[in-house]
C-alpha cells in the first residue's frame, strides 16, 4: 500500500507576531525536529508566503533544516499563491503574479523548483488547471469531496487522476477525509488498522493525508498529545515498523512512477466543511458578507489600475482569511480586515499617488453604481442605498476608519443557549475542532443582536419620540422614516480644490398617523489637501411638525483608553454639545466632529458573536456615534465637519 503525507502551514497576512511565534514553537518547529530523526519518513510541505517570510526573518535555522530534508530527498516544498489568495477570486494576471512570486521565493530559499501546489482552502474551478500548468505545476491535492461530487466512491479513489483545460494537463490527488479526521486525533493503532483494512482490499491503493500543520500542536490540546505524550513519535515508528507493506512516497515521485487512474473534470468545489459554511459555493461569502465583497472588489478595482509592476501590497491585500468565516474567526477578526485595507491603501498610493477625482462606478459589481471620491489624503465610497458612506480611507494612516462589521445571525447562534449550560470539563481525549462544544464566556446570548442595516456612516434616521440609546443598541427602536434603506440620487462636482457629492431623497416620515413627505439633501465636500469632510444637511417638509432626526456614524475605533471631550469612554455614553473630540490611542487617531448647533451624542460598542477553533466568542467591531435632536421642522439646515488630526 502507498501513503503520501502533505502538511499545509499557514498564517494570515496581518496576524500578530506573537501568534505566529507561538505556532512556530508549538507546531512548525517540533514537527520538523521529529521528522529529522525519522529516517524513513517522507512528506510534502507547504507554507504560505507571509509565514515563510516570517520564518526566514526570525528563524533562518528552520529554513536550513528544511533544506537539509530536501537534499536528503525526504521532503518536497509545494508552491501556492504568495499571500494565500483564493485563486478564483482574483484576475488571471494576479493569479500568475502570485504563483510566480511564490515559485521564485521557494527557488531562492531552497534551491528547488516546486512541482506541487497547495490550493488555498481547496477552492477549485476547472479553469485553474491551465493557470497552474502554465506556471510549471505538475500536481495539486484536492479533497475526496471534489471527486465524490462527480460520482466517485472511496473504492474509486485509489490513485491520482489527471485533468485538463485547453489542452493543459494537471495531476490531482484525492485527499482522504477519513485520514483528516484520524490524524492526529486517534490512537496510532487505530490509524494503522485503517491502513491495514485498506491494504486488504487493494494492496496498490494510495492514501493521501493533506491538512493543516497547526493540527500538530496549535489546535486545542494537540501540543500535549502530539509531542509531550509522543503521539507523533509513535506514529512515525509505526510507519517504519510496517514499511514492508506500507510505502511512503513524495508526491512528485509517485506521479513519475505511476500513471493516473483516469481523466477527470471537477466542478466548482471545496472541502466538505467549507461547502457547508459557504452553502455550496465559496463566492456566496461575498453575498452573505458585503464587507467581504467590498475588500475583494477593492482589490479588483486596484488591480485594473496596475500598469506595470504589481505592488507587493496589492498581492498581500488579496489574502483570503478575512473574506470568509467558517470554523475560524476569519472575517470577524478586525485585525485581519485592518491588514487587508492597510495593504490595499498602500498599493493604491503606489499605483496613483496623486489621485484627485470623483466618479460613479459599480465598484462592488452589484449592478448599481457607487460614488468614489479620491483625494491625496482620503478616499470616500458612498452607496446610493441610504446615501451612506461605507468606506473611509485615511491615506496618511493607511486605515479604513469605516471598517465596522454588521451584526448578523449565524446558524450556530442557536447553540449558544444550550452551550451556556454546559460546563467545559477537561477531557483526556483530543478531537477534531469541527464540533464546537464551548463558549468562551457566559451569557453570550445577550449579545445576539442583529442589525437590519449595514454599519455605515451618514445614516439618516427619523426616530420615534421614545427612542433611547439602549433601544438603538438593541435594535429595538422605532424608525419613522424611509431614508435608512431608501435610494438617494446623487450629483458630483469637482473644482481645483475640492470634490463634492450632493445626495438627495424625497421620502416620507410617519408623524402620528400621517405619512408625511420629507425631502432630505446632504452635500459632502472633501478638500483636496485636508483630512477633512464637510457636510451640509437640508431637511424640508410641506408643513411644520415635530421630528426626531439623527445622523449615525460607525467607526473602527478601539475603546481601550478612548476619550471623548477628554472623558474616558463608557459603554452607551450620552453627551451634549456642538463639538466632540474623539481620541483613539490604539491606532493613534484624533477625530473632531463639529456641528452647527447643539445636539445630543449617543455612543455604544458593536459586538459580534462568532465561533473560533477554541469556542464561540464575543468580538469588538467598533463604535457607533449618533448625533440627534428633537425639533419642530419645516426647513432646517445642519452643518457637520469631520476633521482628522
Amino acid at each position: 500500500m502507498n501513503l503520501i503525507f502533505i502538511i499545509h502551514n499557514h498564517q494570515p497576512v496581518g496576524n500578530f507576531d506573537y501568534v505566529i511565534e507561538d505556532a512556530y514553537k508549538k507546531a512548525y518547529l517540533p514537527f520538523v525536529n521529529e521528522i529529522l530523526d525519522a529516517t524513513h519518513f517522507r512528506f510534502g510541505i507547504h507554507f504560505s508566503g507571509y509565514l515563510l517570510q516570517y520564518i526566514e526573518k526570525n528563524h533562518p535555522e528552520y529554513i536550513e533544516k528544511l533544506h537539509f530534508l530536501i537534499q536528503q530527498n525526504k521532503c518536497e516544498i509545494l508552491s501556492g499563491g504568495m499571500y494565500e489568495p483564493i485563486l478564483t477570486l482574483i484576475p488571471e494576471r494576479d493569479r500568475n503574479e502570485q504563483i510566480k512570486r511564490m515559485n521564485e521565493y521557494i527557488g531562492k530559499l531552497f534551491k528547488t523548483q516546486p512541482k506541487g501546489f497547495w490550493v488555498a482552502e481547496r477552492v477549485w474551478e476547472q479553469h485553474l488547471t491551465k493557470t497552474l500548468s502554465q506556471n510549471g505545476i505538475q500536481y495539486v491535492a484536492l479533497d475526496d469531496t471534489h471527486f465524490k461530487k462527480e460520482g466517485k466512491t472511496d473504492k474509486d479513489l485509489s490513485k491520482h487522476f489527471i485533468t485538463e483545460d485547453e489542452g493543459e494537463t494537471l495531476n490531482i490527488f484525492p485527499i482522504s477525509k477519513n485520514l483528516r479526521y484520524l490524524i492526529p486525533f486517534k490512537p496510532v493503532e487505530q490509524i494503522i488498522k485503517y491502513f491495514e483494512e485498506a491494504e486488504k482490499k487493494d494492496k496498490d491503493r494510495l492514501e493521501l493525508f493533506g491538512d493543516d500543520g497547526e493540527k500538530f500542536g496549535i489546535w486545542p490540546k494537540t501540543y500535549s498529545y502530539v509531542y509531550e505524550k509522543k503521539w507523533l513519535k509513535r506514529f512515525l515508528k509505526a510507519l517504519k515498523d510496517n514499511s514492508n507493506w506500507l510505502t511512503i512516497h513524495l508526491p512528485s515521485e509517485y506521479i513519475a512512477n505511476n500513471p493516473p487512474k483516469e481523466l477527470i473534470y471537477l466542478r466548482e468545489c471545496s472541502y466538505e466543511e467549507m461547502m457547508k459554511w459557504s452553502e455550496g459555493n465559496f463566492k456566496k461569502f461575498l453575498i452573505k458578507y458585503p464587507e467581504s465583497n467590498d475588500m475583494n472588489k477593492k482589490a479588483l478595482f486596484l488591480s485594473k489600475r496596475v500598469k506595470e509592476k504589481f505592488p507587493e501590497e496589492l498581492l498581500k491585500g488579496e489574502t483570503n482569511d478575512a473574506l470568509w468565516h467558517g470554523l475560524f474567526g476569519g472575517l470577524y477578526l478586525p485585525h485581519l480586515r485592518i491588514a487587508i485595507y492597510e495593504n490595499l491603501i498602500k498599493a493604491e498610493k503606489k499605483i496613483d499617488p496623486l489621485s484627485f477625482k470623483i466618479e460613479e462606478n459599480d465598484i462592488n459589481k452589484d449592478g448599481r453604481k457607487e460614488f468614489i471620491l479620491e483625494t491625496p489624503k482620503l478616499n470616500l465610497y458612498f452607496t446610493k442605498k441610504g446615501g451612506t458612506l461605507y468606506e473611509l480611507d485615511d491615506k496618511i494612516k493607511e486605515l479604513n476608519i469605516q471598517n465596522v462589521l454588521t451584526r448578523r445571525k449565524e446558524p450556530y447562534h442557536k447553540k449558544i443557549l444550550e452551550l451556556n449550560k454546559i460546563k467545559n470539563k477537561d477531557q483526556e481525549e483530543i478531537n477534531t475542532i469541527h464540533p464546537i462544544t464551548t463558549t468562551k464566556e457566559s451569557n453570550l446570548n445577550k449579545f445576539l443582536i442583529y442589525d437590519w442595516y449595514r454599519r455605515n456612516s451618514f445614516i439618516d434616521h427619523f426616530f420615534r419620540a421614545d427612542t433611547t440609546v439602549e433601544s438603538i443598541y438593541k435594535m429595538q427602536f422605532g424608525e419613522q422614516g424611509d431614508f435608512v434603506l431608501g435610494k438617494y440620487n446623487g450629483k458630483t462636482k469637482k473644482t481645483d480644490n475640492s470634490l463634492s457629492l450632493s445626495l438627495k431623497r424625497d421620502g416620507h416620515v410617519w408623524c402620528g398617523e400621517n405619512w408625511e413627505e420629507v425631502s432630505l439633501k446632504k452635500e459632502i465636500i472633501v478638500p483636496k489637501e485636508k483630512r477633512e469632510i464637510q457636510a451640509r444637511y437640508k431637511i424640508s417638509t410641506s408643513k411644520e411638525f415635530p421630528l426626531f432626526f439623527g445622523i449615525e456614524f460607525n467607526f473602527l475605533f478601539f475603546k481601550d483608553g478612548l476619550k471623548i471631550n477628554k472623558q474616558d469612554y463608557k459603554n452607551r455614553m450620552k453627551l451634549q454639545g456642538k463639538e466632540f473630540e474623539i481620541e483613539e490611542f490604539i491606532q493613534n487617531i484624533n477625530l473632531i466632529i463639529s456641528l452647527s448647533e447643539k445636539v445630543q451624542l449617543w455612543t455604544f460598542p458593536i459586538y459580534t458573536v462568532s465561533q473560533s477553533e477554541s469556542g464561540i466568542e464575543r468580538t469588538f467591531q467598533g463604535l457607533s456615534f449618533i448625533f440627534s435632536k428633537k425639533d419642530i421642522i419645516k426647513e432646517k439646515i445642519i452643518n457637520i465637519n469631520l476633521r482628522i488630526k
